[in-house]
């Protein structure tokens, strides 16, 4: 079945970042065909998943290289200056509210053993691109009671972050879709993505629906590889995307106050434990961070929602325990090899890719919709650091097992219950383990180990190769 409701581009997906470029083109005078589910759970969508803090400065970890914090702020604070006049748009065309609240405190605990270094780090990305980071006591941040065993030595205040409902900013973007005389809304998965006649696109559905276009914009986060493995007479020269499972829960009747999202720094592969509140009184509570394959899951293990409310309670406010749990969420972050989006022309000039956003969809979700109605409309863009078809060189096992070993050891022995010399001792230990099996082709459970890396060489994988070992 073929469907002829023409249009000027398809964008597949309808996650934030699928949303915002159907709406950017569309009030470009793009006539745009939005493929994808609009009712239903959108089981292990990230973006429905997301607190959706807009942290430009507190994703900044004190491990990350200058040039790296550089590059990576400097596209964060792009998008957030685009938020506000963004969500004015949005308001106006969908007539939903859509609060956006200002401010984010970022808070060191005895449960990061390096969280006065990364405190360091956030404050000096904000200076150094003209925001304001100011140094308060732990006991002036609002709603902050973490237990007598992990004690609060420092607080940040960062005015120019903020948090918004990730569930209404979905529903305004909706809602301005469906009201756009230039957008045909397609409530169907798409498999596949093939060379059609007059060197137009097809798009096959599970729906058996066949939509041809001269264009498209593939916005399909971890989806990518399954429609990938449908698009094989195509050759797009896209890089892998991997999956990096958050579980997070939704909480009422907590007796605190949080006026603003409360967070501690980037921790243990993720983005810290942090607090968000809803405009409703509910309090958002997030998050974990896996890698593992997409959609494998569409449920959090018992073991990953306790240590998300054991770990939360106990750094941010023990107080957490007196709520009710009235929903938990998974969400796949899809990300590159190098951690930076896929944005702009693919191998085929016909094919888009808006993808690899990591933890910062929401954020960049305006900046990115811009740059790929650039390239619809304009055509010659700037060159930018998210091309899809540049040359990704990740690490290799040693050096990632040099940089991030702490980390993984304190997945295992939390700093504020082992002393510093057995935390050496296990890193040390880790370390010699997992490089000689990496080396060792004797060892019979070295090609477990060799073989997990080489399906994800990032520093997300090494909890991956610890459980490759013990199998």
């Amino acid at each position: 079945m073929s469907s002829d409701v023409r249009a000027d581009v398809a964008v597949i997906g309808t996650g934030i970042i699928g949303l915002a470029t159907a709406w950017e083109a569309a009030r470009r005078g793009l006539r745009v065909r939005l493929v994808g589910p609009r009712r239903g759970e959108h089981r292990g969508q990230a973006s429905r998943a997301a607190g959706a803090m807009l942290a430009p400065f507190s994703e900044v970890a004190a491990s990350n290289s200058a040039p790296r914090v550089a590059l990576e702020v400097g596209e964060r604070v792009a998008a957030r200056d685009l938020y506000d006049p963004w969500l004015s748009l949005l308001r106006e065309a969908s007539g939903r509210p859509l609060t956006l609240t200002p401010g984010m405190w970022v808070v060191a605990t005895t449960a990061g053993s390096r969280d006065a270094a990364e405190l360091d780090a956030i404050a000096q990305a904000a200076l150094s691109h003209g925001h304001q980071a100011e140094r308060h006591d732990p006991g002036e941040v609002p709603g902050l009671s973490p237990a007598r065993s992990c004690t609060a030595h420092g607080a940040l205040w960062l005015p120019g972050e903020a948090s918004i409902d990730s569930g209404e900013l979905m529903s305004a973007l909706t809602d301005a879709l469906l009201a756009h005389a230039e957008v045909t809304w397609t409530e169907a998965e798409a498999t596949g993505l093939h060379a059609s006649h007059g060197g137009e696109l097809a798009i096959t559905c599970a729906t058996s629906l066949r939509i041809s276009v001269p264009r498209v914009v593939l916005a399909v986060g971890v989806g990518l590889t399954d429609l990938l493995a449908g698009s094989q007479d195509l050759e797009l020269a896209l890089p892998p995307i991997l999956a990096g499972k958050g579980v997070s829960a939704l909480l009422r009747n907590v007796p605190l106050s949080l006026p603003t999202a409360v967070r501690t720094p980037m921790r243990d592969f993720a983005c810290g434990m942090h607090l968000v509140p809803r405009t409703d009184g509910r309090i958002y509570l997030g998050a974990t961070n896996r890698l593992c394959p997409s959609g494998t899951a569409s449920y959090p293990l018992v073991m990953e929602l306790a240590d998300l409310l054991r770990e939360a309670g106990e750094e941010l406010s023990t107080q957490l325990f007196e709520g009710e749990i009235v929903g938990t969420s998974v969400g796949y972050r899809p990300f590159t090899l190098d951690h930076l989006p896929l944005v702009g022309p693919t191998a085929d000039p016909r094919v888009l890719i808006a993808s690899g956003t990591y933890r910062n969809g929401m954020l960049l979700a305006p900046r990115l919709a811009e740059m790929i109605a650039d390239h619809l409309t304009v055509g010659a863009v700037a060159e930018h650091p998210f091309a899809p078809t540049r040359t990704i060189t990740p690490d290799a096992l040693p050096e990632t097992l040099d940089r991030w070993l702490p980390d993984l050891v304190n997945l295992f022995l939390t700093p504020q219950g082992t002393p510093t010399a057995m935390q050496g001792v296990l890193a040390d230990l880790l370390h010699q383990s997992l490089r000689g099996l990496a080396t060792d082709e004797s060892h019979p459970r070295g090609a477990a180990v060799r073989r997990t890396w080489q399906q994800a060489p990032v520093p997300e994988a090494l909890w991956s190769l610890l459980v490759a070992y013990l199998r």
